[in-house]
């Protein structure tokens, strides 16, 4: 009974750095602001973005996740944030405080992309 090396998991090699963290925490605030806003205002569309956010944590701790990725975050929240603001932008202090979480987790996003694209092109 030999132990199993983390390579052969589910959980992609090199995951679990404090930057991977603070994604995986931003990622499940905005799941868990959206999810609870369809829950009580009974509004399937919010179910549907907190679920697509849930969708990308588990992604981004699997070995499935690409740098590429980090992209389509990045442009998932940047449509939910226009929506948002189309939408007549419904209780705003929430929205601010969403808001500011969503640009936290753009930019993050952006600054890993980046960073994984530097790493990409030196080796």
């Amino acid at each position: 009974m030999g132990s199993r090396s983390r390579s052969s998991g589910v959980v992609r090699p090199g995951f679990g750095g404090t930057l991977d963290w603070l994604v995986v925490a931003f990622g499940l605030v905005l799941a868990g602001v959206h999810l609870s806003l369809g829950v009580a205002d009974g509004r399937t569309p919010f179910l549907v973005v907190g679920a697509g956010f849930l969708l990308g944590v588990g992604l981004f701790a699997s070995r499935l996740w690409r740098p590429i990725l980090y992209l389509v975050a990045v442009a998932y929240s940047l449509v939910l944030g226009v929506v948002w603001l189309v939408g007549g932008a419904p209780r705003p202090a929430l929205g601010a405080m969403t808001g500011a979480i969503s640009t936290a987790f753009v930019a993050l996003a952006v600054y890993r992309f980046v960073q994984a694209s530097r790493r990409a092109a030196s080796r």
